[in-house]
């Protein structure tokens, strides 16, 4: 048996909610004669798969909370189990099976107070993950990262652990796909749902992902204020899960004289998500850091065009289809904006292309290679 860290699965778009949905869709398929148990949050919604070769295991707690990884095993029957997947990028400790860790990144040792939460807790929380993390690196029995960006900064920072780094992309959801312009049903009902969600925003610029520092959402309200403030038909959309940062963000909007036209959203189905990139104009990611950018080749797949940061791993998959920015240059940001929105054709080509390289992105093919992971962590288990 093979136990699933699937703990992210919750009611609000994250990169990582996506990775370990894509895992729980396409195991069971990949290895019939392996029985997967979905390590999952107490309030998860709905079930991961209903394969006669899973099952479902609800550990109680806060899955982000600081001591989730080090207490994991006192809710954890690992008899039987052969390995443990620790999709978060934090080590467990104490557990008695062999685990592999997917590492998105390093951020919780080079830039911590892009992640860290103000306040006592904040602090207790970014010591424990950095520890967790350091973990991860020096005790995994096998480490997978998304990007080559995350496996450089692994070969700088701790090479004695690149031998047992494999590179394996995140692929992007068949939910995911483009809009049929060509049927007046499939246009209509994107307009509801956008309509429903946004109060009739005529046209709108999207974002997806939580308000964390290192995402840049201040700075892309100043620009989209520097390119549409004068075009009061145009909105600005975020999808995330609420919290005190969405705060901030709603304050600097009123500010930049942008009120009712920067929409917060949270609880999000994948449904609705999907319509939101087929009915903006582009997605503005313009993030200081990425592990791999889900954000980006969901939008792809959606023929949604994009701009985002030529930064680390968002600029690895979007390179060559996406308008490539400076996220600190918030003219830059919003010139790119502006070209998409107003300039003639531009938006088609990127639609194009886009959708030729989402296209590449196999969640299936990731799965695959995940599994391949596993069988020789297990075989060499099996050796010991």
């Amino acid at each position: 048996m093979i136990f699933v860290d699937c703990r992210s699965v919750v009611a609000y778009p994250t990169g990582l909610l996506a990775y370990q949905r894509s895992l729980a869709n396409h195991l069971p398929d990949i290895a019939p004669d392996e029985h997967f148990a979905w390590l999952r949050h107490a309030d998860a919604p709905g079930r991961l798969s209903y394969r006669p070769n899973t099952h479902e295991v609800f550990v109680p707690g806060d899955p982000e909370g600081p001591f989730a990884p080090m207490s994991l095993h006192k809710h954890l029957d690992t008899t039987g189990v052969g390995l443990l997947h620790a999709t978060g990028g934090l080590f467990p400790s104490n557990l008695s099976v062999p685990v592999v860790t997917t590492v998105h990144d390093l951020v919780w040792l080079t830039n911590p107070t892009w992640l860290r939460r103000r306040g006592p807790r904040g602090l207790l929380t970014a010591n424990f993950c950095r520890r967790y993390l350091a973990d991860a690196l020096r005790n995994s029995a096998h480490i997978i990262v998304p990007s080559e960006a995350t496996k450089r900064e692994i070969d700088e920072i701790a090479p004695f652990a690149s031998d047992r780094v494999t590179v394996i992309r995140h692929g992007v959801g068949e939910v995911f796909k483009p809009l049929d312009r060509e049927s007046d049903a499939a246009i209509a009902r994107v307009h509801r749902i956008v309509t429903r969600l946004l109060s009739g925003a005529p046209r709108f610029v999207l974002d997806v992902g939580r308000a964390a520092v290192y995402r840049n959402h201040e700075g892309l309200i100043k620009a989209f204020a520097a390119a549409f403030k004068s075009d009061p038909d145009v909105h600005l959309a975020f999808v995330q899960a609420m919290c005190k940062q969405s705060k901030s963000i709603m304050r600097l909007a009123s500010r930049m004289g942008l009120e009712g036209r920067v929409h917060l959203l949270s609880g999000v189905s994948s449904r609705d998500l999907v319509a939101l990139y087929q009915g903006a104009i582009c997605i503005c990611h313009p993030t200081l850091h990425e592990a791999y950018g889900t954000v980006v080749a969901e939008a792809m797949a959606c023929g949604c065009p994009v701009i985002t940061s030529g930064r680390a791993a968002a600029g690895e998959i979007a390179e060559g289809v996406a308008q490539l920015v400076n996220p600190e240059h918030e003219d830059e940001i919003a010139a790119a904006m502006r070209r998409i929105a107003y300039e003639r054709g531009v938006a088609k080509r990127m639609r194009t292309r886009g959708l030729a390289r989402a296209a590449t992105l196999s969640s299936r093919k990731m799965a695959e290679a995940t599994f391949a992971v596993y069988a020789q962590v297990l075989k060499r288990a099996k050796a010991a």
